[in-house]
């Protein structure tokens, strides 16, 4: 069509030049044979835009009587994939539409019907139409939930504000906690290490005391054993000295006996009366 209108163009610019230059060359032309020949150039003018004109308007029409729409095609689009299209038949088949935007049972708007249509391609319009006004009305509503988010949003920001306030006080709260803590934890390590320290002279001194410990055993065990054997041996010789003493208590009575026997005969000698 444009390639027609812009021929349509050219053509009756191209008659004008002619008409004006044989006007311009020709001074014995006169007013009324311009008037001529300017009917004569407009009347051939009109003839060839009414000729272009229908022209396209047959090439439109064959277009649109071979070339519609696919109204199949057209209702399984990505746009139309939320609605249901049933063709009922009869003598007169009629095109039913419903929605199918969610399952949910707490929201029936999402699956109301949207009506019945004698034409696929009304109702596919139709089905246009109604996406249209759900989308339009879910805009509001977004909308609306998005300023009271941009509400929700400058309150959250504002408490937000004063949580950091106090997030950065209690942070440095505990932070100086933890650095008394690890102040403290130093300390004790320290004194851990002190501890291990003494512990450890105390294992090697009780090891220590432990060895003299099993020395003085064994020395008393030899002790226990010298004194076993003295006390043997100063059973034999007390054994001994008492059978020396009895030896000696005999021998010192004989010696008396022998003694009174030799004093008694001395007597008898030196008095023979009694």
């Amino acid at each position: 069509m444009t390639l027609f209108f812009a021929e349509l163009l050219i053509f009756c610019l191209g008659k004008v030049a002619i008409v004006v230059g044989l006007f311009g060359h020709t001074p014995e032309l006169t007013h009324v044979g311009f008037v001529f020949l300017m009917k004569q150039v407009i009347f051939k003018v009109f003839a060839v835009f009414i000729t272009v004109v229908a022209v396209a308007m047959m090439g439109a029409s064959l277009a649109t009587f071979f070339v519609h729409p696919d109204v199949r095609a057209e209702m399984n689009t990505p746009a139309m994939q939320n609605y249901t299209f049933e063709e009922q038949p009869g003598e007169k088949p009629q095109w039913s539409v419903a929605r199918r935007f969610s399952t949910d049972p707490t929201k029936p708007a999402d699956r109301v019907s949207v009506g019945t249509f004698p034409s696929p391609y009304e109702a596919l319009i139709k089905a246009h139409g109604d996406l249209k006004n759900y989308l339009t009305q879910q805009a509001g509503t977004m909308s609306t939930d998005k300023a009271t988010a941009d509400e929700q949003t400058r309150l959250f920001a504002a408490t937000q504000e004063q949580d950091v306030v106090a997030i950065d006080q209690r942070a440095a709260q505990l932070k100086v906690g933890v650095d008394q803590l690890a102040l403290n934890l130093q300390n004790r390590s320290k004194e851990l290490t002190d501890l291990s320290e003494v512990s450890r002279k105390t294992r090697e001194e009780t090891a220590s005391r432990r060895t003299d410990v099993l020395r003085l055993r064994h020395e008393l065990e030899e002790a226990r054993t010298d004194l076993f054997r003295l006390t043997t041996v100063r059973r034999d010789l007390m054994d001994r000295l008492v059978r020396l003493q009895i030896e000696n208590q005999e021998l010192t009575d004989r010696q008396a006996q022998v003694e009174g026997k030799s004093a008694g005969a001395a007597d008898y000698q030196n008095d023979p009366v009694q």
